[in-house]
């Protein structure tokens, strides 16, 4: 499919996060911050090679990364912005690694373009070698949790635990510490934002909403296209979109499938893609 015929809205900014978004100004021209869907559960955890799943590793203690800037308090929802360009977009993956990861990383890399993966631990644990694949191909890894519940529901110990046992994974197959975080579902409340912070963590949201993992692992033309008409006719609107998309464990071809379209309408429209991190 071609990517579709342009609106002709060039006075908005857009992020584009398969996950979440933060805040950058008034981008999107109404100077209100959007209002985040529910993100889609994060699917079956990724199996080890004896076919369990991973459990958390032992924490004793982890520091908050020094290499990591003071984030601002609260949920960012628009992408950063990049010096010579008025737009910006954002490409976010959440709940990976997965089947499709490699694929996505090819496609990425065949265009040069930046993303931020938001990974869940469990995941990270049984497919390291997707996240090796990801750091050295230079693209942004932020955490998602360990097994990507609603921390919502969990006492401040059990977020902190959540963010740490994830923290600590990425540490030891990569030697990297994130900056960014995304919890699970888009749900956080007061107690999330402390915990974040006291780690170093930027919070991102998402302004951008393809629904890519309602999907559910099919390939068709439907769903392909139903993602890229999301992405764009929602980015279009936003000088800095940042855009939610997906690369569970089973696998999300439909999401890759259109990426390629998502890409180069963006960059027809003078936006630059940018991480999370700038």
């Amino acid at each position: 499919m071609q990517p579709l015929r342009y609106l002709g809205i060039a006075t908005a900014a857009a992020v584009i996060v398969f996950g979440a978004g933060v805040a950058f100004g008034a981008p999107g021209g109404a100077g209100s911050v959007p209002t985040a869907g529910r993100e889609g559960p994060a699917g079956a955890a990724a199996r080890m090679p004896d076919g369990r799943i991973a459990t958390p590793p032992a924490i004793k203690y982890l520091p908050a990364s020094a290499s990591c800037p003071v984030p601002a308090y609260g949920p960012q929802f628009y992408a950063p912005g990049y010096r010579g360009y008025a737009k910006t977009v954002a490409l976010t993956f959440d709940d990976g690694p997965g089947k499709t990861t490699g694929r996505i990383l090819r496609i990425l890399r065949h265009f040069r373009a930046p993303a931020t993966f938001f990974n869940i631990g469990q995941n990270m644990a049984a497919r390291p070698a997707l996240l090796r694949k990801e750091k050295r191909y230079g693209f942004v890894l932020g955490n998602h949790t360990w097994s990507h519940p609603d921390l919502t529901t969990l006492t401040r110990r059990q977020q902190a635990a959540q963010i740490d046992e994830a923290t600590a994974e990425q540490r030891s197959i990569t030697g990297t510490t994130p900056c960014v975080f995304r919890p699970p579902y888009g749900n956080y409340n007061a107690t999330t934002l402390s915990v974040a912070r006291d780690h170093r963590l930027a919070v991102w949201l998402w302004s951008v909403d393809p629904e890519d993992w309602k999907a559910d692992g099919s390939a068709s033309a439907y769903w392909v296209h139903r993602i890229i008409r999301l992405a764009e006719t929602e980015g279009i609107q936003l000088q800095h979109p940042v855009i939610i998309m997906h690369n569970q464990p089973a696998g999300n071809p439909a999401t890759a499938l259109a990426l390629p379209a998502i890409i180069r309408f963006f960059r027809h429209h003078h936006y630059r893609l940018v991480t999370l991190s700038g």
